[in-house]
């Protein structure tokens, strides 16, 4: 028999593992993966510590119609964050729940899965499976509440008793206020009940979260909203999150490995009814939308660890000394450091960052000169400018709900310049349009002649119609 690993290995496996999500999140705000609708969270944020309220009023686009801020508390965080520390407090929020969704992931698992080579190993796939949701969304309370969701009925199932999973019901108040996503949780819960009735602790539990959910300052118009999303197939063509996993990134790839093998390990020793099912609508939503494949890797953890032996030896399952955690902690905090001194997150750094994506320029300019409105903008830009230009109303941005379909695609018709683009109502009315370079619209208003070129820079260009020129 082969001698187990020291606990110094052991104990470098796991600062690696828990180095990823601190090596991915601590990043400039502007780069890759970053997300492009943070910033009408930002501006929800600020509306709510101003008015003291939520809204039911969209009060950031020309549309003037009812409209749920469903993630308000989210907001508010992101907002009190960036009030404290900058957009540094932006990595903060990524860097914080990426790692806190580490630790959850990896505790399901070596609850289901004693050794812990293979529980490592798994976690470490399932990580990198997650890796390109590592982003400043509130989908990350999703991934950590429904792993949270899963433990709890894990353990239920097992009928072991802990405390804290009747604190569930607090969480489901936390995510029904944060993230529409909640309802992922709920399903899971209903997929549990339904294949083990005779579970009344898992009905009590199940019961006390869906109503814990009516707890929002929006009750059950909440469930409208999903019943908005749900409905709308738009988005799922429009919008990348939404889209269809491509396999262009590891994270797929990884993603893909887990589902197969949990599919494989299913077909080659059957679970339970509630396993089978948990899998095969995970496998549903992960390849119906890449936002989503979180939910398909946690039911494959399930799948997978629950194979493993009941009794192991006290070596295999290596548990880390206090002396141990506090090493592997130090690391962490010197992998932060390291991070932060390879980067430049500065204010100033990271707003250069910020420019490399966003108009920041080409604002300032609209700004400085008061253009009148109304503003004809692109659909990726439209968060940015609801934050940095609140004084003009957006034309379109990134809550696809709000907007709608017909709106959706029309506007994705005019900006790709595709037949009937100048005589959109909307481009005609402009009083000031803030074009990307590399959109079509873009080079076609050059030539229009009813628009003239203000301002341009390396990322965009200002046109205002002929007769408003200065």
């Amino acid at each position: 028999m082969a001698a187990a690993p020291s606990p110094l290995f052991r104990g470098v496996m796991l600062l690696l593992l828990y180095a990823i999500p601190l090596w991915v999140a601590i990043r400039p705000v502007g780069v890759p993966l970053f997300d492009p609708d943070i910033w009408w969270h930002l501006a929800v944020g600020q509306w709510l510590v101003e008015h003291r309220t939520v809204t039911t009023t969209d009060p950031f686009s020309r549309l003037d119609q009812p409209w749920v801020a469903y993630s308000w508390l989210y907001e508010l965080l992101i907002y009190g964050l960036y009030q404290a520390f900058g957009l540094a407090g932006i990595i903060v929020y990524r860097a914080g729940m990426s790692l806190a969704v580490v630790l959850a992931v990896h505790a399901l698992v070596c609850r289901l899965e004693p050794r812990f080579a293979v529980a490592l190993a798994w976690t470490a796939l399932a990580v990198l499976a997650l890796a390109s949701m590592f982003s400043e969304r509130p989908w990350l309370f999703t991934v950590l509440f429904g792993t949270l969701t899963l433990h709890a009925i894990v353990l239920v199932q097992r009928e072991e008793s802990r405390w804290w999973i009747w604190t569930l019901p607090v969480l489901y108040i936390l995510w029904a206020n944060i993230h529409i996503q909640f309802v992922y949780g709920l399903c899971m819960l209903a997929l549990a009940c339904l294949t083990a009735l005779q579970q009344r602790r898992l009905m009590l539990l199940a019961g006390l979260c869906f109503l814990a959910t009516l707890l929002t300052p929006y009750h059950v118009r909440l469930y409208w909203v999903v019943l908005e999303y749900a409905t709308q197939p738009g988005p799922f063509r429009w919008v990348n999150e939404l889209k269809a996993l491509t396999f262009r990134e590891a994270s797929d790839w990884a993603m893909l490995v887990l589902a197969l093998a949990g599919w494989f390990a299913l077909g080659r020793k059957p679970g339970t009814i509630f396993e089978t099912l948990l899998l095969a609508v995970a496998t549903f939503f992960a390849f119906r939308a890449r936002r989503d494949l979180w939910f398909v890797v946690l039911a494959s953890l399930v799948v997978l660890a629950s194979r493993g032996p009941e009794q192991v030896a006290q070596e295999a399952r290596f548990r880390l000394s206090v002396l141990g955690k506090l090493a592997v902690t130090v690391g962490l905090a010197g992998i932060v450091l390291l991070r932060v001194a390879t980067q430049d997150l500065s204010p100033t750094g990271l707003q250069a960052a910020v420019a490399t994506k966003f108009p920041v320029a080409a604002v300032e300019h609209v700004r400085k000169n008061g253009y009148p409105g109304p503003l004809f903008n692109d659909f990726n830009w439209g968060g940015y400018l609801i934050w940095a230009l609140p004084e003009m109303p957006v034309a379109i941005d990134g809550r696809t709900n709000l907007h709608g379909d017909a709106r959706l695609e029309r506007y994705g018709r005019v900006w790709s310049g595709l037949d009937g683009w100048s005589d959109d109502p909307d481009l005609t009315a402009a009083g000031v349009v803030l074009a990307p370079r590399e959109l079509a619209l873009s080079s076609l208003l050059l030539l229009d002649k009813r628009f003239v070129l203000v301002y341009e820079d390396q990322l965009a260009r200002v046109f205002l119609p002929v007769a408003r020129k200065p």
